[in-house]
This record gives structure tokens, C-alpha cells and sequence, in this order.
């Protein structure tokens, strides 16, 4: 029950995952339609328990590749993106898991899929919101930026350093909600309600509004997140939304009055933090440094630059990065964290503070990231030419707009969109979306480790680590005609090399805790035998001291040219602090 105050004032917000994480990039299927949407709601009712109150998907299943003309691969997609989103996951990590890693057949990964069911109208609303990307898709997908609903930004957002985009468009979410509200009331009707054509005179349930609860949110203290038919129901605001105790309904006409009245910005969103301003920022000279036989444990933040630049240089370079977080004073399913204009520096994170939040990295260029903790979801926007290593991601990781980074990602989905020369190494029990204005992408499986890891994969933000659909795609791209191949590779097992995170922390993960595919296991155990061929060449060689000596000087130089060559050396500078050279 939530505690009425005299006091309280309601503020309701659109939840940002549904529309962040949910909505997904990709052209919109012709027959997705409110008019369908309005017809799956009677069907599915008519279908007693396989249709409503939740949706098994053999039956949305046969809505969509029969009547929406949805491909089979596309409806499981929107099904198992939404489940991942709703809360309350048909996927039981111990079972349905290690089930689907067993299946081996598609007889028997269809019939494991069909007993998925999900909430029938959440989910409506889940292939709703579908369309907020229907409008000149190619034209925003081009530009980076979105054309409905067209809008001036405003001029403190701007001065704040522009943030991307997408990473702002709370927004737009809020007025596509507004504007699109009487449609989104009205699936979520009763059909004899809805089919009466007095949309004013009619009511909605107790049940319809905990849906639209999937979309909107809220609090009366701006601390503590309330559901939102729990917020209604409250004795100050029945009136206002006509809600009536004894029939358990909200008059359709007040309650769409009371929601518009209330809908405002999310107050601790991307805007929010940057009119708030917590900026998590120290003087070089007073940074704790870290180096690579230092622990993290206790810090928070540490930044370093990858090398001694001048001082207005470092100015310049301090003053656009901006890393910011509302962690300090946000409710846990809200925080956020943001990473923008990092240049040129080594950013490493393991801090239990922010377990659980959403990280939005943008326009990060030349620079080494490290975010070891679990986290809720991330985005990463816009860089470009940077390693970008993340802890356990519980739903979602979106790359956007990318040239030429490496990322490694343990999560349970991740898209890519208009990234171009970009290695993702991968652990992920669904497969890899890879949206359209991608090229160049090369796939490789999760190779690395932090002590912690192990501990966060069996938390409450852990994921299961098999089956690992690493390099098993799902591209929705029909603007490549000549097929996938363009799109995206596998890494040669002869490149692949373990990635090894610079940092000693406390737990108790000494190695890779992911399995390796043969083929990649094999590539490093023969790299390791031809090394030790090496030492043993050398050992048992009836060099002289000198020689030693000169072989010593001239491995050491070549080494030098590679990490100078492979821009190694750009790494290993930022990991050390500038004042270590002091005397």
C-alpha cells in the first residue's frame, strides 16, 4: 500500500526501457497495424487461456506469420524482446536455459518456444510502440537523428554537450505517448466496451491500467516508484480519474484527462541529470590514479590520460568529457550513469554503487573503457577507434553509430546499428540483432575475466552463459540484397587472442569462466605451445652472453615497433599516471 499524504503531488513518467530497449530500429512490418493490434486483442481473447490474460506464443505466433505476414524469426524476436522486458521472464534460468542449449532440432526449439506465454495486453502495447520508428526510418537512420516528433532542442541541453540524440529522446517518448494516448486507451479495452463507439462514456479496468503500467510510471514523493494503478486508486486521485470502487473501473474520458495532466519528463532521466549537474569529476593532480598492480575496489571513478599532453590540452580534454550520475539520489530501477566526450583517456569502473543502473555511453573517442560492474542495460553511441569492456548486462546492450571499436559484452540481447569496423566479443543466450546501416562487423566469443565476474553471472543481475549465440545473428537488413556476408564475419580463430583486463580487483575468478568454441581453444593452445617452442629454442641454443644480449635488445625493439604499430602503446601509456614520472 502507498502512504497518502495530504501533501503528495503525482508525477507520472514513460518508462524508458520499453521505448529504449523495446522499440526496436528496424522497419516497421506493413500489417502491424492499430487496426491489427485492435483484432489480436479480440483473438486473443476468443482463444481462452492460450490467448488471455497472457499470450502463449503459438499463438501469437500464428498472428503474426499468417495474418501480419511477420517472419517467424522477426515474431520471436518481438516475444522474447518484450519477455526480457516485462518483469516477470518465462525464462527460468535453470530450466528453460539449458533446455534450449539441449534442442537439437528446430521441432524441438519450436516446441520448447510454445510454452512461452506472456502478459496478452502488455504486449499489444509492446508491438505498439513499434511505430514511434516507422516514420522516415532510412532518413534518421542517416542523419542520427530522429524526425518525429519534430522538435527545438533546447538551447540548455545544448549547452549541456549535446548528448546524443537517442540518448535524450525521453522526450519524444513522453509526446509520442501523449499524442498517440486516446489509441493505447483504447487497446486496452474491453472489446464490448470499445465496439459500443462511445469512447467517452467508457471505462477501463483495474487490469488495463496495470498494463499500461508497462509504459508509465510514477511517484507522489519523487523518491519511492509506485505502479501506476496502485497511484490512481489513491483516495485523493479517484476522483480525478473516475475510478470506481465498486465496479473497478476508470472512466475512459477522466482517467485519459488525469494521465495528460500528470505525464511530464522523466525526473530522473538523461535531461534531468544534466539540469541537476552531478558530475563525478576530480583535479588530475588529486586523482587516484590506477595502475595495473592496483585494486579498484574502493574507487569510483578513475580516469587517466594516455599521456602527458600539454595543460590546455588537458583543460580542453577535462572539460568536454562529462561523466555524470543520478545514483546518488535516484530509486534503484531508475539510476543511470553517462559517459560523454570521453577523449583520449583509460576509464575504469568496478564500484558497487552502481550495480543495477543503465550506463549511456556516447561520443567517446581514442579511449579505454572498463565498466566491470552488472549492470541494468547500456547503450553505447557515436564513438569511435575504442575498447569498450562491460560487466553483466541483465537485458539489453545497444551499439549505435560506431567506427572502428572492440567491445566485449556479457548480456542477454545486444543490437547493432549503423556501426561500421567494429569486433564484438560476445556472450549472449539470444541472438545477436544486427539492424540495417551496419558493415564491416566481425563476431568473436567472450574471451576475458575480472575476479568478480563469476559472482555477478550467478547474481540477481547475472544471465545464463549457455546457450552462447555468439555468431548466429538475426540481420534485419533487407537493404543488403547481396546478403549477409557483407554485413558481418566471424573472426579468424589465427586472430583471436584472450583480452586481458589490466586490473587486479578482489574475488575469486582466475580465468575465463565462458567455455570457448573448439576451433578458438585450439588457435590459442597452439599459440601457446609455439611460444613455449620459442623459450625452449632459445634455452637450449649455444648462444654466447653477447649474443643473448643482442637477441634480448632486438626483441625488445621489435616489441616496441608493435605496440607503437598496433596502438598498443597508446594503452599501456594511459594506464600509468602522469605524475609516476616525478622524482
Amino acid at each position: 500500500m502507498i502512504p497518502v499524504c495530504s501533501m503528495s503531488s503525482v508525477a507520472l513518467w514513460v518508462k524508458p526501457d520499453a521505448f529504449d530497449f523495446g522499440a526496436i530500429h528496424a522497419p516497421l512490418p506493413p500489417k502491424l497495424t492499430l487496426h491489427n493490434l485492435y483484432k489480436l486483442s479480440i483473438y486473443a481473447r476468443n482463444k481462452g487461456k492460450a490467448g488471455y490474460p497472457k499470450l502463449s506464443y503459438s499463438v501469437w505466433k500464428h498472428v503474426a506469420c499468417n495474418k501480419l505476414q511477420i517472419s517467424e524469426d522477426l515474431a520471436w524476436l518481438y516475444f522474447e524482446t518484450f519477455d526480457m522486458l516485462s518483469g516477470s521472464s518465462f525464462k527460468e534460468h535453470s530450466s528453460w536455459n539449458k533446455s534450449f542449449a539441449q534442442c537439437k532440432s528446430v521441432e524441438e526449439i519450436d516446441h520448447l518456444r510454445s510454452q512461452g506465454s506472456v502478459r496478452t495486453l502488455q504486449f499489444i502495447l509492446f508491438l505498439y510502440i513499434q511505430q514511434i520508428h516507422k516514420i522516415s526510418f532510412k532518413a534518421s537512420l542517416v542523419s542520427g537523428g530522429e524526425e518525429w516528433p519534430t522538435r527545438s532542442r533546447s538551447p540548455d541541453l545544448e549547452n549541456k554537450g549535446s548528448v546524443a540524440v537517442k540518448s535524450l529522446d525521453e522526450h519524444d517518448h513522453m509526446m509520442f505517448v501523449l499524442h498517440h494516448l486516446n489509441d493505447i486507451l483504447e487497446l486496452l479495452m474491453e472489446p464490448e466496451s470499445s465496439a459500443s463507439g462511445s469512447g467517452s462514456e467508457a471505462c477501463l479496468t483495474v487490469e488495463a491500467l496495470d498494463a499500461l503500467g508497462f509504459l508509465i510510471t510514477g511517484s507522489i514523493d519523487r523518491r519511492t516508484i509506485h505502479p501506476l494503478h496502485e497511484i490512481a486508486r489513491l483516495q485523493p486521485e479517484r476522483p480525478k480519474c473516475g475510478y470506481s470502487k465498486i465496479s473497478r473501473t476508470f472512466s475512459f474520458r477522466q482517467l485519459q484527462s488525469w494521465l495528460r495532466s500528470n505525464l511530464q519528463v522523466n525526473p530522473f532521466g538523461v535531461s534531468a541529470i544534466l539540469a541537476h549537474g552531478f558530475r563525478q569529476q576530480h583535479e588530475v593532480q588529486e586523482q587516484n590514479f590506477l595502475s595495473l598492480s592496483d585494486t579498484f575496489d574502493e574507487h569510483s571513478l578513475l580516469r587517466h590520460h594516455e599521456s602527458e599532453p600539454s595543460t590546455a590540452s588537458k583543460e580542453t580534454s577535462l572539460n568536454r568529457s562529462r561523466i555524470m550520475s543520478n545514483t546518488s539520489y535516484a530509486p534503484p530501477e531508475q539510476r543511470v550513469t553517462i559517459l560523454s566526450q570521453v577523449c583520449k583517456q583509460t576509464i575504469a569502473k568496478a564500484s558497487d554503487s552502481y550495480s543495477g543502473s543503465t550506463v549511456k555511453v556516447h561520443r567517446c573517442h581514442y579511449s579505454y573503457i572498463y565498466i566491470l560492474c552488472p549492470l541494468r542495460a547500456v547503450t553505447v553511441e557515436n564513438c569511435h577507434n575504442s575498447t569498450i569492456v562491460l560487466g553483466v548486462a541483465k537485458t539489453a546492450v545497444n551499439i549505435i553509430g560506431c567506427c572502428n571499436c572492440t567491445f566485449f559484452a556479457v548480456c542477454e540481447r545486444i543490437s547493432f546499428s549503423g556501426c561500421s569496423d567494429c569486433t564484438f566479443n560476445l556472450c549472449t543466450p539470444t541472438r545477436p540483432v544486427i539492424l540495417p546501416g551496419n558493415e564491416k562487423l566481425v563476431l568473436a566469443p567472450y574471451h576475458t575475466y575480472y575476479p568478480t565476474l563469476e559472482e555477478h553471472l550467478q547474481g540477481p543481475w547475472g544471465i545464463p552463459i549457455e546457450p552462447n549465440l555468439w555468431n548466429d545473428p538475426l540481420v534485419l537488413a533487407p537493404d543488403r540484397a547481396e546478403g549477409p556476408s557483407t554485413v558481418y564475419c566471424e573472426l579468424p580463430p589465427q586472430d583471436f587472442f584472450t583480452f586481458t583486463i589490466p586490473f587486479s580487483m578482489k574475488g575469486s575468478t582466475d580465468g575465463p569462466p565462458i567455455p570457448l568454441p573448439k576451433k578458438y581453444e585450439k588457435a590459442l593452445k597452439e599459440r601457446e605451445k609455439a611460444i613455449n617452442n620459442w623459450y625452449q629454442l632459445v634455452k637450449t641454443s649455444s648462444l654466447s652472453k653477447q649474443q643473448r644480449r643482442q637477441l634480448q635488445k632486438d626483441v625488445q625493439d621489435r616489441f616496441q615497433e608493435w605496440l607503437a604499430d598496433s596502438g598498443h602503446a597508446t594503452q599501456l601509456n594511459g594506464l600509468v599516471p602522469a605524475h609516476s614520472g616525478k622524482s
